[in-house]
């Protein structure tokens, strides 16, 4: 079959606003690879300048997503030092053809340590739809301790009543509500453990409502644990405000007044000091060890600026 051309799957990746971040950058992984492997390398410098505008055009379709921007950054800095064109088409090949191993491998040790870290807590609150999250929540858990979840719809995508629906036929307890009343449920819960579409020095990116429900989960002192795998790691001069856009008004309501003003704001940023810990492939991190992760990473120069 004939690939999508490019312009109509960017503008496909650009609109999708029900899939999590691990879907929108394997779509984006599958595109790249297409493009690369079908490119005709000139100079190094031409090439690399192809590549640099290629990942611009797919941060920009998606900029929230920080998997997304990791996914091209890395790609960038590994055929950095390639002499020819042809050499650093083939670079990034074999690094793109090895990212699902490599990030599977990652969401194998951080489910291990997750699964570990929670394994005594039997009622866990969740918001929104990981992937990550979901994933941990379904696995085993040792000596087959009852586990119970309390969730929310996740309007206006709903993606809350999809992970419910999942989490239910792996045969665990689940409380789905309305987003709101999970903040009534807080006393019910032993922990509220959350994805992440980024993470950075700035603060936790996710759907808009969890800064809040962080916030009063803080205030019972209940741990807020927030599940990502290193590539959810966002270096410090990536502008992370230009990835809160907002949606259609009208996923919410038709505008039919002038008078009415609807705000489809998809994300919020939780500060780090409302995070007790990041489990991520390396581990649980606290707030230092997670500081000094986020010191270690570097923006490409071609990705800088709008």
């Amino acid at each position: 079959m004939p690939r999508t051309p490019w312009r109509t799957a960017l503008d496909q990746l650009r609109r999708d606003n029900r899939s999590g971040a691990s879907e929108i950058t394997l779509d984006a992984l599958n595109m790249l690879i297409d493009a690369v492997g079908d490119s005709i390398p000139g100079s190094a410098g031409a090439y690399l300048k192809w590549l640099v505008r290629t990942s611009r055009e797919l941060v920009a379709a998606q900029p929230a997503m920080a998997s997304l921007f990791r996914l091209v950054n890395d790609m960038l800095w590994e055929v950095d030092a390639a002499a020819t064109g042809e050499r650093m088409r083939q670079t990034a090949l074999t690094y793109l053809q090895n990212y699902q191993a490599r990030n599977e491998a990652a969401l194998d040790a951080l489910q291990q340590s997750a699964l570990e870290f929670l394994a005594h807590h039997t009622s866990i609150m969740t918001y929104s739809r990981s992937v990550t999250v979901a994933r941990v929540l379904r696995a085993p858990r040792q000596g087959n301790r009852s586990l119970r979840v309390f969730c929310s719809e996740g309007r206006p995508a709903l993606e809350g009543q999809a992970l419910a629906s999942e989490l239910a036929w792996a045969d665990i307890d689940v409380t789905l509500g309305v987003d709101m009343a999970l903040f009534g449920w807080l006393g019910e819960a032993r922990a509220l453990v959350v994805g992440a579409d980024s993470l950075s020095a700035s603060g936790l990116v996710n759907k808009i409502g969890t800064a809040s429900l962080m916030r009063a989960a803080a205030e019972r002192d209940l741990p807020r644990i927030v599940l990502c795998t290193g590539a959810k790691l966002l270096p410090g001069d990536y502008v992370l405000q230009q990835g809160l856009r907002g949606g259609d008004p009208e996923e919410i309501m038709p505008v039919s007044s002038k008078h009415l003003s609807v705000r489809n704001v998809y994300f919020d940023v939780t500060p780090l000091d409302l995070v007790s810990t990041v489990i991520t492939e390396r581990g649980p991190l606290g707030h230092a060890d997670l500081l000094a992760e986020l010191a270690d990473l570097r923006t490409y120069p071609g990705l800088r600026g709008k």
